[in-house]
């Protein structure tokens, strides 16, 4: 994984802090939604939403590692000329991992929304039911 990590580059450093903008938003409102007396407020569905936009920001920053990255063993393979397929191969494949990650990431991001976005609406629902 260490050389996975230094080969997408650059833009490892925006899906890192994606990755944990994710966690860090999900913990924040799984804290007010699954403590005692919580209620299903609009600062905290703010704060759901969020989570699946960053992880469609490390999908998004994923896929626009892939295009630099071939773009960049584009212009290797070029200029060298006559190279073998096992070399192209290989930087397509180092290319792909940032859209892999930023895939997972993405994954990620949706099943904690997901859980989070279900705990609200039965909070939500509960409420609607005690009021009538």
């Amino acid at each position: 994984m260490g050389t996975m990590w230094v080969n997408m580059g650059y833009i490892r450093y925006p899906m890192a802090f994606a990755l944990l903008v994710v966690v860090l938003l999900a913990g924040w409102t799984a804290m007010r939604l699954f403590r005692r007396g919580a209620t299903p407020d609009l600062r905290t569905k703010a704060w759901l939403d969020a989570v699946l936009f960053w992880g469609g920001f490390a999908m998004v920053a994923g896929i626009l590692g892939t295009l630099v990255g071939i773009m960049i063993a584009a212009q290797s393979i070029e200029a060298a000329g006559d190279v073998s397929t096992t070399l192209v191969w290989g930087g397509i494949k180092v290319a792909l991992s940032t859209s892999a990650f930023g895939a997972l990431i993405l994954g990620f991001a949706g099943l904690l929304w997901f859980v989070l976005q279900l705990r609200w609406r039965l909070l939500r629902a509960g409420l609607a039911e005690g009021s009538t």
